[in-house]
């Protein structure tokens, strides 16, 4: 098979830490908050166990992080310490059912939380980001795990608050999400782009570049907005690592487009 040497058709943003909802203290409204970001799902998932008479600390709840929410609510109830702490605070042990329940009262709540002033503030230079790429005829996608309440409401206020507007959304509710391909073969169907070499997909942790690997895409690290620092993002293996979404453009025109014009392939010059 001949190798791909056309543009960069697509690139797939995540949302938390990539787009907004940064490093910030907000322990004015949140006692508890680590300044770390990506805080909407967990400023959720505690008030939840805080309502069930659970105190499940923050670095608990983002063990799980990238995940999709009800996956990752299944996942922190697995950790054997909250289980043990729901079997103390309810008298039973935790069952399927539970985890429907909890994700149901997730779902409106988070929709709020999310579009919050502090959280739904862009990063500096994501406009000018989803700008210039639009601007090279390069479509912008994003896919998260979110449920499409949230999703629904961040994507409106980006747009019309902000002016970020996404040409194509990933289904989160119905399509396997990180580190698993689908995500990104979501948006690719959507936008009619092929092949995977085609596309860019941007992550702030592990899982979003494993997901950008094993979809063959190729994969561009944010390390100083999101969940993930250098270090970390670095064991995963992408192809390229930058501060911010800032300079995504310059790497896909600068460093991406030439490489495929000469041949290489994605995961064959990792960062």
């Amino acid at each position: 098979m001949s190798r791909y040497t056309g543009p960069i058709k697509l690139v797939i943003m995540d949302i938390g830490g990539t787009v907004c909802d940064g490093f910030q203290d907000l322990r004015h409204l949140y006692p508890n908050d680590d300044g770390l970001p990506v805080k909407g799902p967990v400023i959720v998932f505690e008030q939840i166990f805080q309502d069930l008479g659970m105190d499940v600390d923050w670095a608990t709840i983002r063990r799980p992080m990238g995940k999709f929410k009800k996956e990752h609510l299944r996942d922190i109830l697995l950790i054997d310490e909250v289980g043990e702490h729901f079997r103390d605070t309810q008298g039973r042990d935790w069952a399927e059912s539970d985890v429907d329940e909890m994700f149901e009262r997730f779902r409106p709540t988070m929709r709020e939380v999310a579009v919050t002033d502090d959280l739904i503030r862009p990063f500096d230079g994501v406009k000018e980001c989803v700008d210039r790429l639009h601007e090279g005829g390069i479509l912008v996608g994003c896919d998260t795990g979110y449920p499409q309440e949230a999703c629904d409401a961040i994507y409106s206020t980006l747009s019309e608050k902000f002016g970020i507007t996404f040409d194509v959304t990933a289904d989160t509710e119905n399509v396997k999400g990180r580190p698993t391909p689908f995500l990104v073969y979501d948006c690719m169907d959507k936008a009619n782009v092929y092949p995977p070499a085609a596309v860019v997909k941007v992550d702030d942790i592990t899982a979003g570049m494993q997901e950008g690997r094993n979809s063959g895409a190729w994969t561009v690290g944010i390390y100083a907005t999101g969940a993930h620092r250098y270090e970390t993002l670095l064991q995963s293996g992408p192809d390229f690592l930058v501060p911010s979404v800032r300079y995504v453009p310059d790497i896909v025109y600068g460093q991406i487009q030439p490489r495929l014009m000469r041949g290489e392939m994605p995961g064959e010059t990792c960062a």
